[in-house]
């Protein structure tokens, strides 16, 4: 086995990292729970400090080690950013040698590369206990990297660094050759016509009507989908929206937040679920993320029905005017805005995350709207708090509702929206210096490169490309198809505003290869359960029963070997969020970047 080891800062403030895989070490409060995690009511606090299932991590002390591979990273790069030297180290190396992924890893004040990959642990999803039996061998190689040490007296200022250096490498980069854009949306208009529309007067988030889950109002698409399709379509696709912003007002409660999920019978829950049903205690949670992100979109279905020159209905107004409310609300009693709170009365029951990070963003449109003050006021003091509370100390948490409060992407993509629409209506610059800082750590999410998959996985098969796709979380150690869920206009948004070419870059990257990822009649994509003899089968149906769908769009990316080997380059057979992502790519990214000239 070769080994590169490489001494760094030997102080107790080190925040090591490694793009999404590791921030601040990982060395937050952890427990073991079976999927989808959930806190407890014995649990919740306002004050819930980052908790974590088992998964790589330092121990809170910096003791102990971390050890994943290049497939567990959206860069190959692990650093250190040490406060008291005001010092960083960045290095970066490639993914694999002779088909086999290389180590990262940091312990005792060391950086350190093997190949091939050295784990002690391998994770698997949500838990790290399982012993690696593998035997390594003594293998001569050179195994490349660039490492950067610079004068650094902030994370942002590190951040900084690693968005300029994260191709250094030189490693592949080049974005697909995906359908034209028009192409996609039609395929895409034509399966949310027929397999998302439920007779009961909306657009599903998936397209399986025995799921358990058939409506949520935000995170994974609900309502959010219908925009793009009202923008880019026509009359059914407007009336259908409109519609279904019908059914969502009707499932807004007296506290101005929404139901979180509604199943094919017309069932209402909330967002307290695990495995194996909720918690007593815990049936009234509210994932407010979910309100957040209606509340942001609801504002742009606004603006386009104006455009039409049609009248928004009041009760839309005072559902809106609700919601806005309820933000305003926690803010006055709480001075935040929580992760989970009781879906009828509005007080937060878990608290300490930036999972409604969007909503600062709501309220600074809900102030353009309304005009009332107090909204612009809450927008801006709760954006700053999120600044110094989260994105100052290297990381967001909390977006998704399965993942305890875990760091995450989806948060920081939220935050992103915030600090942009804030600029926005202020024209203040020091939203703006946010807004580039939220980027830059946002990046460490994104695959900067194209993974060499498995020849035999499917998208080995497929020859598909990875830079652009986005990491999900610490835990669901996957990356997807888009930002969940919106689409990278807030990137495109930096680029104008700096003329900063890599904003630019970054955006096409995430915007513009998405549609790579969905399954065509010409090109269809089969899911992960099919055989090895199964693909030798001349029979159709054997491959039918495989086959995704026209149109569907599954949300893994799978560099990592988090749910098995065989895992890697494949996808389940289902329909996701990234569906939505792709939509709004196309109505907002797509447009925008033709209007300049650059398409």
């Amino acid at each position: 086995m070769a080994v590169v080891t490489l001494p760094v800062f030997d102080e107790k403030d080190n925040y090591v990292f490694i793009p999404a895989c590791c921030y601040a070490g990982n060395q937050f409060d952890a427990v073991s729970r079976s999927y989808p995690p959930m806190f407890t009511p014995e649990e919740a606090r306002l004050d819930m400090p980052v908790t974590l299932t088992l998964l790589p991590r330092l121990n809170k002390d910096g003791s102990g080690k971390i050890e994943v591979t290049t497939g567990d990273a959206a860069t190959p790069c692990v650093g250190v950013f040490s406060q008291t030297r005001r010092r960083g180290i960045l290095v970066f190396t490639v993914q694999e040698l002779e088909g086999q992924n290389i180590g990262l890893g940091y312990a005792d004040h060391q950086i350190m590369l093997t190949w091939p990959a050295r784990r002690e642990y391998i994770y698997r999803a949500m838990n790290t206990m399982r012993k690696n039996e593998q035997e390594w061998v003594d293998v001569p190689a050179e195994i490349p990297y660039k490492k950067l040490e610079f004068d650094c007296g902030s994370l942002a200022e590190f951040f900084r660094v690693f968005f300029e250096n994260r191709r250094i490498m030189g490693l592949d980069d080049r974005l697909p050759n995906a359908l034209p854009f028009d192409r996609q949306f039609e395929i895409q208009k034509n399966k949310f016509n027929t397999l998302n529309w439920h007779e009961s007067g909306f657009y599903m988030i998936g397209t399986d009507r025995t799921h358990f889950q058939v409506w949520q109002p935000g995170w994974v698409g609900g309502s959010l989908s219908g925009y793009p399709l009202m923008k880019l379509g026509g009359e059914l696709e407007y009336e259908r929206q409109m519609m279904t912003l019908g059914f969502l007002f009707s499932t807004q409660t007296e506290s101005g937040l929404f139901h979180g999920i509604i199943d094919n019978d017309g069932n209402v829950f909330e967002d307290g679920f695990t495995a194996d049903g909720r918690h007593p205690g815990c049936e009234r949670w509210h994932l407010l993320r979910k309100t957040a992100d209606v509340l942001y979109f609801i504002f742009k279905d606004f603006a386009f029905i104006k455009e039409r020159g049609d009248e928004i209905p009041s009760r839309f107004i005072e559902g809106a005017h609700k919601a806005a409310d309820r933000f305003a609300a926690l803010w006055k009693e709480y001075g935040q805005f929580g992760q989970f709170a009781d879906v009828y009365t509005g007080k937060i029951c878990v608290g300490g995350s930036a999972g409604a990070a969007m909503a600062s963003g709501a309220l600074a449109k809900a102030f353009e709207f309304f005009g009332e003050e107090t909204y612009l006021d809450t927008a801006k003091a709760s954006a700053e708090k999120y600044h110094a509370d989260f994105l100052c100390k290297g990381y967001t948490n909390g977006g998704p509702g399965e993942i305890l409060s875990c760091v995450d992407s989806e948060s920081g993509a939220g935050l992103l929206e915030s600090y942009t629409a804030l600029y926005e209506v202020t024209g203040e610059e020091k939203w703006l210096g946010y807004a580039k800082e939220c980027a830059h750590y946002l990046s460490s999410w994104v695959m900067s490169y194209n993974y060499r998959f498995p020849a035999n996985s499917e998208f080995g098969r497929l020859n598909m490309k990875t830079v652009g796709s986005v990491f999900a979380n610490l835990q669901n150690k996957h990356s997807a198809p888009g930002l969940c869920t919106q689409s990278g206009l807030s990137l495109f948004k930096l680029w104008k505003w700096t003329k900063d070419a890599l904003y630019l870059q970054l955006a096409k990257d995430v915007s513009l290869t998405i549609g790579q990822y969905m399954s065509t009649e010409e090109r269809p994509i089969y899911d992960r359960s099919m055989t090895p003899e199964e693909r030798k089968s001349s029979d159709p149906a054997v491959w039918e029963k495989h086959r995704l769908p026209a149109g569907f769009i599954n949300e893994r990316v799978n560099t990592s070997d988090w749910e098995g080997e065989e895992c890697v380059g494949g996808v389940f057979h289902g329909s996701c969020w990234s569906e939505t992502s792709n939509l709004l790519a196309l109505a907002e990214v797509v447009p925008a970047l033709r209007a300049e000239g650059l398409l």
